[in-house]
């Protein structure tokens, strides 16, 4: 995979992100100092578990000894099976007319370490796929537009929700599952 890639998924789960913190932030609004540092330690779970994602992708694909590119079509279906299942999970609420969606107190620790580890299962997930179709070491295409984007767009998104800015949650919705599903696309095509 490009770096090109990488950024597009980072830009993707920074909207999730986004929406996420703008929900939460206008349910339990927070000082704008402390929401930064809530901002930075959820992105910083997301990195991590991305990154374990990506690690354990690459130790479950498919090689072959004698020609390294055999398996990579299957290895990138591999990658869209699990892109599609977490694009799935991510729009499903939205399909309702008065979404239910998760809030989060970000007053509380526990809630917000909660929070990290339970938007992260998607993230895991997408990590996975990565590690299916990434030949060799990633570690900074993986650390740094994931955690600049989780932490610019999260923060944003708690921004928007302390002043209660309305955004469409629907339609960037809709723009991150496309980023995710062009990159799926375009990993199958070059495979």
């Amino acid at each position: 995979m490009s770096i090109v890639s990488y950024i597009v998924i980072a830009l993707a789960m920074g909207i999730v992100n986004m929406l996420l913190f703008r929900r939460c932030g206008e349910a339990t609004p927070v000082r704008l100092s402390a929401g930064l540092l809530i901002v930075l330690a959820v992105s910083a779970i997301h990195v991590v578990l991305y990154y374990l994602g990506s690690r354990v992708g690459s130790l479950l694909s498919l090689h072959s000894p004698d020609d390294p590119y055999m398996y990579a079509d299957v290895n990138a279906y591999i990658f869209l099976g699990l892109t599609l299942m977490v694009i799935i999970k991510m729009f499903a609420p939205y399909l309702r007319k008065v979404p239910r969606l998760p809030l989060f107190n970000l007053g509380d620790r526990r809630s917000v370490v909660a929070m990290a580890v339970a938007t992260g299962i998607n993230v895991l997930l997408v990590g996975i796929g990565t590690g299916f179709v990434e030949q060799g070491h990633a570690l900074h295409k993986i650390v740094w537009p994931l955690l600049t984007a989780s932490l610019l767009l999260g923060y944003l998104g708690l921004m928007f929700g302390r002043q209660k800015v309305q955004l469409r949650p629907r339609r960037w919705m809709v723009v991150a599952c496309v980023l995710l599903l062009g990159t799926a696309i375009a990993a199958c095509v070059n495979a």
